[in-house]
């Protein structure tokens, strides 16, 4: 049975409350919450610990937020178990959020991360992934050419093990958004502009949002988000009583997309 976003953040919820002290010390250390909202890490955490992946690979990285997320989760899982790769080429992990972070937090907090500094394109994903058996997937990286890749490569190499592949910088426009144009000419390829597109239920600025589409539409995939498991599986009482245990790592809005091919058996379809 799939997991949903809802089921995970519910089940987990005194988890993610035990961490909530150090989620927040972390997070204002870090200090780019444009980046990751407090609800978000405790989202993402959710999901992980759910799942109980024995990899988290993390495509896109810039100033860890949410390899801080994956790693506090793998932590609370077992270090020796759980393993975090995250690979991105921005150098600002090594030059600014590991320096900082080394000073609030043990060394063994670090262990089960592995921090590459490379180009995703060129990366060598069949040895990565060799030996894991449930990978989670945590999609940050922008463009057609990375979306390609982890279409291309990554997903078939994952396909027929448990995985799930989660997608930042996607909204659902049946809860966030506008419909507005607001002054600003069509979205015209760019990411992370100010310059919004909608296709359907997607409100997003990122280039990957068509590729995604693309790909779960062919292989008939429920590509769905967080917000909507969170507005229609919540209970008012369960709601109430989130938001008190969590304080602002809380929240209906999510911001993030997910699919599994472990939905059906296939045949699955990949771009070359």
């Amino acid at each position: 049975m799939m997991i949903t976003p809802a089921q995970a953040y519910w089940n987990q919820r005194h988890a993610l409350a035990r961490s909530r002290d150090r989620v927040e010390m972390v997070a204002r250390c870090i200090n780019r919450f444009s980046d990751l909202s407090l609800f978000q890490w405790a989202q993402l955490m959710a999901m992980a610990l759910e799942f109980q992946p024995d990899l988290i690979l993390e495509l896109g990285r810039l100033k860890g937020n949410s390899t801080c997320a994956f790693t506090e989760a793998a932590n609370l899982l077992a270090p020796h178990i759980t393993r975090v790769l995250s690979i991105c080429d921005s150098a600002d992990w090594d030059a600014e959020t590991r320096p900082r972070l080394e000073k609030i937090l043990p060394p063994k907090w670090f262990e089960p991360m592995t921090i590459q500094k490379t180009d995703i394109l060129t990366f060598d994903f069949s040895r990565a992934l060799a030996g894991a058996n449930r990978v989670l997937v945590f999609w940050d990286a922008h463009g057609f050419d990375v979306a390609e890749c982890i279409l291309g490569e990554v997903v078939p190499l994952i396909a027929k093990r448990p995985h799930l592949v989660i997608m930042h910088d996607m909204s659902d426009a049946r809860y966030a958004g506008s419909n507005e144009y607001h002054g600003f000419g069509l979205w015209n390829g760019t990411n992370a502009g100010e310059r919004r597109m909608r296709l359907g239920n997607i409100d997003s600025a990122v280039a990957q949002a068509i590729s995604i589409l693309d790909f779960t539409t062919r292989n008939k995939l429920t590509l769905d988000s967080a917000d909507h498991s969170y507005h229609t599986e919540f209970t008012t009482d369960q709601r109430a009583e989130m938001e008190k245990l969590l304080g602002e790592m809380f929240s209906l809005a999510g911001h993030w997309f997910w699919f599994s091919l472990n939905e059906h058996s296939g045949p699955y379809t990949f771009p070359g």
